[in-house]
């Protein structure tokens, strides 16, 4: 009974800790959770939002604040909320990497004005990489868990929990990607990555490239009117490498673009007939559909993302496919 006693009140004090840096987005349903990350700026689940939208939401202990949208991303299903005045004791620490499969995390939510609740859960599967990455809780949460922390033994944000909807249930992006997504969504950039129109295939490396090398893309295909078309990239070149990165596999070719900036200058070095060329392209931005549909290559589903209505008390949670897996691009 000792050890049940002191686990019990361990959780006790972290449901405390946590519930004091929790905020409440009003609607007529209800309402969700809103975590803060620097002091200033709140992420939540939306599906509309107008930047520059002015509202009252409730702070930590349930004090009415002010706050207005400050940017918004439809294809993520998120909002970032800017506070009129600053609160440093609400920001959370993210962790660095995920927590292990199977480690029991709480899940904190301030679902109505009533005040924050919690429940304990464990993380059934983790996975994806870079922005694909997810976390996926066992339980099923109550409505107004959106947006809610999910928090390590230490204190720390796990995770932001997206909406329930069909078999997506516990989903949540891990607390470094949703710190970049703030950051992202509030400058305007979310949604968006560098796109050059060009198809390519691994080969070996030919003899031109230097002994050593692996190997290289082989471009089998170039988009009219693209960024590669505009650059003179063309069908046969072989790329050796992009941005400074060496591409060995097209996977390498997909992180240097994540890493690039659309409207940037970017330097290929291509071999064309066995001369080597340097090509000077400037990527476009392409949004990106994440949380809407897709195929989640690792699972080999088809998903859903979460969704909901913004519009300041029309709040729905929106399809899902029922696989329970995490929601594809």
């Amino acid at each position: 009974m000792d050890a049940l006693s002191s686990l019990s009140q361990s959780i006790a004090a972290l449901a405390s800790k946590a519930g004091a840096k929790l905020y409440h987005v009003p609607s007529a349903l209800g309402g969700r959770t809103a975590l803060g990350f620097d002091g200033k700026l709140l992420l939540t689940p939306a599906l509309e939002a107008e930047p520059g939208e002015s509202l009252t939401i409730l702070a930590p202990g349930g004090v009415e604040v002010e706050a207005k949208v400050k940017g918004f991303d439809p294809s993520l299903g998120l909002a970032v909320l800017e506070l009129a005045e600053a609160k440093p004791d609400s920001a959370w620490r993210a962790t660095a990497a995920p927590p292990t499969l199977g480690s029991l995390l709480l899940v904190a939510a301030f679902p109505s004005p009533e005040g924050p609740e919690a429940r304990l859960d464990a993380l059934r599967c983790v996975g994806g990489e870079g922005e694909d990455a997810y976390l996926q809780t066992d339980g099923l949460h109550f409505p107004g868990f959106e947006g809610a922390a999910l928090v390590d033994p230490e204190g720390d944000l796990a995770g932001f929990l997206l909406a329930d909807s069909g078999g997506n249930r516990g989903w949540a992006l891990p607390a470094s990607r949703a710190v970049e997504l703030v950051a992202a969504i509030a400058s305007g950039t979310a949604g968006s990555r560098a796109w050059l129109g060009v198809s390519t295939v691994p080969i070996e490396a030919p003899p031109e490239l230097g002994e050593g090398r692996s190997g290289a893309l082989l471009v089998a295909g170039v988009q009219a009117e693209s960024p590669a078309a505009k650059a003179g990239l063309r069908v046969g070149d072989v790329l050796a490498s992009i941005g400074g990165s060496e591409l060995l596999e097209p996977g390498d070719l997909v992180a240097a673009l994540a890493a690039a900036k659309p409207g940037s200058e970017l330097r290929a070095v291509v071999y064309r007939a066995g001369e080597r060329k340097e090509i000077v392209a400037i990527p476009e931005a392409r949004t990106i559909e994440t949380g809407r549909h897709g195929h989640h290559g690792r699972h080999g589903h088809h998903g859903h993302g979460p969704g909901g209505h913004w519009g300041m008390g029309r709040w729905q949670a929106e399809g899902g496919c029922g696989c329970g897996c995490a929601p594809g691009r």
